[in-house]
């Protein structure tokens, strides 16, 4: 049984003719098959449309809800005020330099301050919102912390406020990473 049985067509008068598709197997070496496997895996990974699809941040955020537009921004303010004081209070050598992006001293002082004025049920949480990715929260979120133009906020960004059905929000970013199950799960599935 030679290559071009095993590839091939038995004709009207009997020989084997090989089949055109057959030139792809029979001269393809069968180590560059199993290369090009570990490169779609490599490919994958390194695929830049995934890398956007799996951008995960971990927010808090403090969220006042009124119908009175004046009284929440004169809340927001306040709280913004008390928050960049604070701040600088602890952390007198860079009160100049913007202590505000140093999250390792913003973070809990929001925390305690999502505490005592948030009014959502992540304010026992200190305002955490947890881990996510683009779509999980209000579109709103997206658009700040998700950017489809420009460099997304780092770490220790203070953004808003925010406007969305649920209120006015303050959005602390505390962690930013890639999360590669979306890339590993597409590849056990295989499609």
């Amino acid at each position: 049984n030679t290559s071009l049985q095993r590839h091939g067509y038995r004709n009207n008068n009997g020989s084997y003719r090989q089949h055109p598709f057959a030139t792809c197997l029979t001269s393809t070496p069968r180590s560059a098959l199993k290369l090009a496997f570990f490169d779609g895996i490599s490919a994958a990974f390194a695929n830049n449309d995934y890398e956007s699809q799996d951008q995960r941040v971990r927010a808090s955020h403090i969220l006042i809800k009124s119908d009175d537009v004046g009284y929440v921004m004169t809340k927001i303010k306040i709280i913004m005020g008390e928050l960049d004081e604070r701040v600088r209070e602890v952390d007198d050598d860079n009160a100049e330099d913007g202590a505000m992006s140093n999250i390792a001293l913003v973070q809990p002082i929001f925390s305690e301050l999502a505490k005592r004025e948030s009014q959502c049920p992540s304010q026992s949480e200190g305002g955490d919102l947890g881990s996510f990715g683009r779509g999980k929260m209000a579109p709103e979120f997206d658009e700040l912390i998700f950017p489809d133009v420009g460099e997304p906020p780092p770490v220790g960004a203070l953004l808003g406020p925010v406007v969305t059905d649920f209120g006015m929000h303050i959005i602390l970013l505390t962690e930013r990473s890639v999360d590669r199950d979306q890339v590993e799960e597409k590849l056990a599935r295989n499609d």
